[in-house]
């Protein structure tokens, strides 16, 4: 297979997209921009909407990223055949149930920042960590006693073992196992 020009072109804009969401994405879940979010605007308001407003920011910087990145000519480099397409399937499969039971063991409305922000509205006290999550320490029961980091491991099975694979999404799949592992 020859790399052409348009090939490293399309693969440098990928690495740009990908850079600058994961830059801001790590920026804005690091603990020194919490707590300057806490000087900027108190303790009571960054434990009522920060995980809200990190979750919505998210949800909006990811999709933006994605029409992005659709918007780069691409081009198919493999398919696998019907035999190995529908076992890679299944790991994928597998890696969103890991995601599924992992997500299971967190109170749903607490981490997507919604309980934070009723409670704030309502003058209630917030409990928990900055962004007003309440559960504490190592996670060491159900699947959080087989693989410390499921959703990152479900991340990783998805991506990796997606069977039609093109210039950009492995160009994608890289950056994300990397970032993936970088973050756990």
């Amino acid at each position: 297979m020859v790399v052409t020009g348009e090939d490293l072109s399309g693969i440098l804009k990928v690495i740009l997209i990908f850079s600058v969401f994961a830059f801001q994405h790590s920026v804005l879940a690091s603990r020194s921009f919490k707590a300057l979010a806490v000087k900027a605007i108190g303790e009571r308001p960054v434990k009522g909407f920060y995980r809200l407003f990190y979750t919505f920011w998210s949800f909006l910087t990811t999709s933006f990223a994605i029409y992005l990145l659709l918007q780069i000519p691409d081009r198919v480099l493999w398919r696998a055949p019907q035999w190995l397409a529908i076992p890679m399937h299944g790991v994928q499969v597998l890696g969103l149930m890991l995601g599924v039971m992992a997500f299971r063991r967190f109170d749903g409305l607490e981490f997507l920042g919604i309980r934070q922000a009723l409670l704030y509205l309502k003058g209630q006290p917030i409990g928990g960590d900055i962004e007003g999550i309440s559960q504490r320490g190592l996670i060491t029961d159900g699947i959080y006693g087989i693989v410390r980091h499921p959703m990152y491991l479900g991340g990783i099975l998805i991506f990796t073992f997606e069977p039609n694979l093109t210039r950009n999404f492995l160009t994608v799949t890289i950056l994300a196992d990397l970032y993936f592992l970088y973050g756990a």
